[in-house]
């Protein structure tokens, strides 16, 4: 069903005003998807997943003039891809587990600017790779790579948000007595994530950020 705020509340993020309809109608979901889960070795795990997705009488934000966009069904949103997860336990205390996402995603919308344009604010590919040191006792060092490709902010693919490849890392230290010093970096690289595009008006996410701290365990 259409949300509250998606019937009555309108609002705006500069320059961009985002008008409510009370008119919209429920959007319907049809959908089909297929996994397999493998262990070919010990300690070794693959998965896949297919799926094929089609919403009917989506909700968009559909511009209708110069910065100002409307919620309005439209006819379909079709999506299909595949989703890919690995996990393995390696030597010496290491561990490593992977995921990519892909998503072709477009919309139909027969007659409208946006036919056949990927949905706004969705991207084609992601992936991300966790490498893990925990030893049974002893310091946990963890990285975190991810990456998003590049996605568009409206739905005429005018304003683009860029691809973005991100670092996080945390390490934890036993001090004993269930107490543990822990740092915790986030955007290591210092990316500029952006998360907003309006003609240029930008948001940005998290910059590098590093924080220490104590946890206490019973």
């Amino acid at each position: 069903l259409p949300t509250l705020n998606e019937l009555y509340r309108p609002f705006v993020v500069f320059p961009i005003t985002t008008q409510a309809n009370a008119a919209l109608k429920p959007e319907k979901l049809k959908g089909v998807e297929g996994g397999i889960d493998l262990t070919p070795a010990p300690g070794v795990q693959l998965s896949a997943t297919l799926f094929y997705n089609r919403l009917d009488d989506a909700i968009a934000n559909v511009t209708i003039a110069t910065n100002t966009r409307q919620r309005q069904n439209v006819n379909a949103i079709v999506a299909k891809g595949v989703e890919l997860t690995a996990s393995a336990q390696l030597p010496a205390n290491f561990s490593l587990l992977a995921s990519y996402a892909y998503s072709h995603s477009k919309v139909d919308a027969p007659g409208m600017a946006f036919d056949g344009f990927a949905p706004a604010q969705v991207p084609r590919h992601s992936a991300s790779a966790t490498l893990a040191w925990a030893p049974k006792a002893g310091p946990e060092l963890s990285a975190t790579l991810r990456y998003t490709a590049k996605q568009y902010e409206d739905d005429l693919q005018s304003d683009v948000l860029p691809d973005a490849l991100t670092l996080d890392a945390i390490a934890r230290l036993p001090i004993g007595h269930g107490i543990s010093l822990v740092a915790r970096g986030e955007n290591l690289f210092d990316e500029d994530v952006v998360t907003r595009n309006a003609g240029g008006s930008i948001d940005l996410g998290t910059p590098r950020t590093l924080w220490i701290g104590v946890t206490v365990r019973g």
